[in-house]
């Protein structure tokens, strides 16, 4: 296995040598305690989104360019097999109007909870404890977006159930930007007992740097429905971002605070403090260090 992985990296390396391709990454680990109801403070080490990623893009003619992403996530706590490409394997077609990929990517929903939480739906976050994600990907799927206007931008995502008789999962979004305010509205639908409509909105206030974000969604998983609301703020002090987010929905309510230290631009140094009311109460308290390449 260590052989076959060694030769995986140096043919990836080898390709990335001779071609127009990008490797990128990050690696964002935690040191947190966590408190469930009245049980002990359990102390962990914890990965955070931390990945290994390779991009490239091909001019061909007439404006238009084939592109790929192959993105695999990285276990910085405890590294274990994973499978290439599980954040995102894509191969299409693009150009100044839009684009056309088919693989495995974030649909319309996860994007709108990265785009529009002040925690980013990260560590530290509780937006998928509010609002739901609805599992973040989709696979087997085509994925295709196009910006109608300048400012105004659609997306479309089909995920083939690749099942006789199983209803394609779909999900799709219209975003809208404008100088310092940003606004999307995005949908899911797995085809049987699962939807998700969410609203989202930031609003950048330039004098100060602050952030304001909100969302809103109408969410049913199996048939069972609910709401939620979030509202976070950013704000930047120097070298500092401090964070700040609250939501509520039926039987949950969630806090999240946090602080970032810009080390450089690509170096971090990151607090977070979380409380979760749900069916018990959550807390959790985290240091955590971020590098990115």
């Amino acid at each position: 296995m260590k052989k076959i992985a060694l030769a995986t990296i140096l043919a990836a390396v080898s390709i990335a040598a001779s071609a127009q391709v990008t490797v990128y990454g990050k690696l964002r680990v935690y040191e947190e305690s966590v408190t469930v109801g009245s049980a002990s403070a359990v102390t962990s080490l914890t990965n955070d989104s931390s990945r290994l990623g390779f991009k490239g893009t091909e001019a061909l003619s007439n404006g238009l360019s084939a592109n790929f992403t192959i993105e695999t996530g990285i276990g910085t706590d405890a590294p274990a097999a994973t499978t290439l490409g599980d954040r995102t394997a894509l191969v299409g077609l693009s150009n100044a109007m839009g684009s056309v990929s088919v693989g495995r990517d974030k649909h319309a929903i996860a994007r709108t909870l990265d785009n529009y939480d002040a925690m980013a739906n990260v560590y530290g976050s509780s937006v998928t404890t509010i609002h739901t994600a609805q599992g973040s990907r989709l696979q087997n799927a085509l994925f295709a977006s196009a910006t109608v206007m300048p400012g105004l931008s659609v997306s479309y995502q089909n995920s083939n159930s690749e099942v006789a008789g199983v209803t394609n999962a779909q999900a799709g979004s219209i975003e809208f930007t404008r100088g310092p305010m940003a606004a999307t509205i995005a949908y899911f639908d797995n085809g049987t007992t699962s939807t998700t409509t969410i609203a989202g909105a930031r609003y950048n206030i330039a004098k100060t740097g602050t952030t304001v974000f909100g969302l809103y969604s109408d969410d049913k998983i199996a048939g069972v429905t609910s709401t939620g609301k979030t509202l976070g703020v950013s704000h930047p002090v120097g070298a500092f971002v401090a964070l700040a987010s609250y939501g509520e929905k039926s039987g949950a309510k969630a806090l999240d605070l946090g602080a970032t230290y810009n080390l450089s631009k690509r170096t971090m140094i990151h607090a977070r403090y979380v409380k979760e009311d749900t069916t018990s109460t959550t807390t959790k308290f985290a240091l955590g260090m971020e590098h990115n390449f």
